[in-house]
């Protein structure tokens, strides 16, 4: 499969023939965009890299423990592995990794941010979105310290299923929107206080307006998204390692939605994993980790810096 054919088979616009072209001038800070970014839809890309496998649905792991011979996993189902080796992918919430590391923690970063959906007809995107938005599909747009993101999660003939983010700094210990101790199931608990920043919000252009309509917005399903890093000491992963339990992606260095590239690494540490394990095996583990720590760190502290440029405040409003 070349290039445009793959992205043309998992791009959020794949169906109408798009490749899933992000325009870096419709970024606010656009450090790692360039010609060659698109935007993926997650189901088409997971489709696609399950071909050929066989995949056992059904096995949420619950916990894993470390014996004698190796590492035992424990799923909800009741099933039971014991002595497997196997890579932990199971992202910032690892069950595997809280399991054989509990001492490792998240850190929060202090910033809010909010994540919605809506799903609107060709009409109206064709009228008020494509206009602005061209091919691109990602846009933002920042208002002093505050950010605001629009991005096309897939298209059809007749509807077209978009995202949104609302995001800026915490300001300070009483910040009504920042809950950084609030638990998983917390998620969707939006307070009030979120619809009045966003009907504050000045002379904001289309697609914006319509997008960020207070009014509109209250009857959405809207998740409050909590900026997490993590990053697992190295001695941690060689003595699992030692026991058959490898980690991969944000399940071992975590970067925050906004200005990260956790995604995107997880990919490249599965290429580079199964390179390693196809030609040293199991034993050459712990040279793979010491050959990728290095860039781990070094991501997790640009995400960092990403975010915090993204939300820099400036004196004046860059209104699109």
């Amino acid at each position: 499969m070349d290039e445009h054919t793959f992205k043309r088979s998992v791009a959020v616009d794949g169906l109408l023939g798009g490749t899933g072209a992000i325009d870096p001038m419709a970024m606010v800070s656009p450090a790692n965009i360039d010609s060659t970014s698109f935007r993926a839809h997650r189901q088409k890309l997971e489709k696609l890299l399950s071909e050929g496998l066989n995949i056992q649905w059904g096995h949420s792991l619950e916990r894993a423990a470390e014996t004698s011979s190796g590492v035992d996993l424990h799923f909800q189902n009741g099933r039971k592995l014991e002595g497997s080796r196997f890579v932990g992918t199971d992202g910032p919430h690892s069950i595997a990794r809280k399991s054989l590391s509990p001492d490792t923690s998240l850190t929060v970063l202090p910033y809010v941010a909010f994540n919605g959906r809506r799903r609107i007809d060709r009409a109206l995107f064709e009228s008020t979105y494509y206009p602005v938005m061209g091919r691109s599909n990602v846009m933002k747009l920042r208002q002093a310290d505050v950010v605001l993101n629009i991005s096309v999660n897939d298209q059809q003939a007749d509807i077209v299923d978009l995202g949104w983010i609302y995001s800026r700094p915490a300001r300070g210990p009483h910040d009504l929107l920042h809950n950084p101790s609030r638990p998983l199931s917390g998620a969707r608990e939006v307070p009030k206080e979120l619809f009045a920043e966003i009907k504050a919000l000045s002379n904001l252009q289309q697609p914006f307006k319509d997008m960020f309509d207070a009014e509109k917005m209250e009857g959405m399903r809207i998740l409050h998204w909590l900026m997490r890093t993590v990053l697992v000491e190295p001695q941690v992963l060689y003595r699992l390692a030692k026991k058959g339990a490898f980690f991969i992606g944000d399940s071992v260095h975590a970067e925050p939605i906004l200005g990260g590239q956790g995604a995107n690494n997880a990919i490249t540490d599965g290429i580079e994993l199964a390179k390693c394990l196809s030609t040293s095996g199991a034993d050459g583990i712990r040279s793979w980790y010491e050959s990728r720590y290095p860039a781990w760190e070094s991501s997790v502290r640009s995400s960092e810096g990403a975010i915090a440029e993204m939300h820099r405040a400036i004196a004046a409003h860059e209104d699109f």
